[in-house]
């Protein structure tokens, strides 16, 4: 795998970069898989017979050891994991294990391999002239987000949606804790400053307003990797 470190943006901040010399790529919601010695495995365990179509594809075409996303179109990533699902799966190639090769010159491998393989369910990198179009068609079909990459450098930048609820209590760990939103949703304490902050709240009885951003809700109404970015009262937040 590259050994590019992923750094992470705003849209804010990507929208005041040049990215013109770099790929801008769709963000598919799914599970990073790699092929490699003829199986395929995630980070955590072999995925071969889950996901057999896929790998006899990649076998029988002579594919390069390569790792990408797997997804289900139009899903997430919990998506991919119903086994009802597994058959539906896509694979998204997006670069060759083979670090000897420029980026420029393994993303010709890939674009070729997947031309030649010719399936639904080996995917092309879906790519876009510039970060405004690329973004604007993240928000239109509710996407994930985008991946900007060149042979230096590699970002992402995620569609996150935001919530600002009441806080109803704080339970307790060694560090941190844990807070319990008033509609049920959890979420980490994150920082004992954010602690402090809900207790000194609570203690002025003021009412404390958790400012949350996650990816998606699940089906059962949780937010999917929650992170709190801010606790403030009603009156000290801008609600939109």
């Amino acid at each position: 795998m590259s050994n590019l470190k992923i750094t992470d943006l705003k849209p804010t901040q990507a929208q005041k970069r040049d990215f013109s010399d770099m790929d801008i790529t769709l963000k598919r919601d799914g599970t990073l898989i790699y092929f490699k010695n003829g199986e395929l495995e995630s980070p955590r365990c072999n995925r071969s017979e889950r996901f057999k179509h896929i790998l006899n594809i990649l076998k029988e075409n002579n594919s390069p050891e390569c790792y990408g996303e797997l997804y289900i179109e139009g899903g997430n990533v919990f998506d991919v994991s119903r086994r009802e699902n597994w058959n539906k799966a896509k694979f998204m190639p997006i670069d060759l294990e083979d670090t000897q090769l420029s980026y420029s010159e393994r993303q010709a491998v890939l674009k070729k391999l997947v031309e030649e393989i010719s399936s639904e369910s080996i995917t092309e990198l879906q790519k876009f002239k510039d970060f405004d179009e690329g973004w604007n068609y993240v928000k239109e079909n509710d996407s994930e987000g985008l991946v900007i990459r060149n042979n230096s450098n590699w970002f992402k930048v995620k569609a996150l949606k935001e919530v600002k609820i009441e806080i109803a209590e704080h339970e307790p760990s060694k560090e941190k804790g844990t807070f319990i939103l008033k509609d049920g949703n959890r979420v980490s304490g994150t920082s004992k400053e954010f602690v402090r902050k809900f207790h000194e709240l609570k203690a002025q009885n003021k009412i404390p307003i958790a400012e949350i951003e996650y990816p998606f809700l699940t089906k059962n109404g949780s937010y999917f990797q929650p992170r709190l970015r801010r606790i403030e009262t009603i009156e000290n937040l801008k609600w939109n």
